[in-house]
């Protein structure tokens, strides 16, 4: 069984910060930036390549509407959304997901102590993860 697979049914935690019938999103556990949000099909689809036309549908407007509540939760100046589709483009889990990483032209204003790709305190998680869900109310 796959991570993802185990984040959507409930066998491991992660800091969700939306969900549907189809679509889970939740924080990366090794962030990139402040925010870096991932979001993944409930189906299990190896990559994006394999989903069906009307999953991909659902998915993708998913990602968008996740996008801009990242962005503005965090005051970022810009966005990047990617996927990954095999090892050799850098896919590590082999579940299709989207990554939401925020961007700034400057530091972000919040968390100065951030450190890329580290698991971060259980506060960082715990307030990104209330601030996207509060902004996701007004998208």
């Amino acid at each position: 069984m796959c991570i993802f697979c185990n984040i959507i049914q409930g066998k491991d935690t992660a800091y969700i910060v939306y969900s549907d019938d189809n679509v889970v999103a939740f924080l990366d556990k090794y962030p990139i930036t402040p925010g870096h949000t991932l979001v993944v099909p409930k189906n299990h689809y190896d990559n994006f390549l394999e989903i069906p036309d009307n999953v991909s549908f659902h998915l993708c407007s998913s990602v968008r509407k996740i996008a801009i509540a990242v962005k503005k939760a965090l005051d970022a100046d810009g966005v990047r959304i990617l996927t990954n589709v095999g090892k050799s483009a850098g896919q590590v889990i082999f579940h299709s997901h989207f990554h939401i990483i925020p961007t700034w032209s400057h530091d972000p204003p919040i968390l100065k102590n951030f450190v890329p790709r580290k698991e971060q305190p259980k506060e960082y998680y715990e307030y990104i993860q209330k601030a996207i869900i509060e902004s996701l109310k007004n998208v």
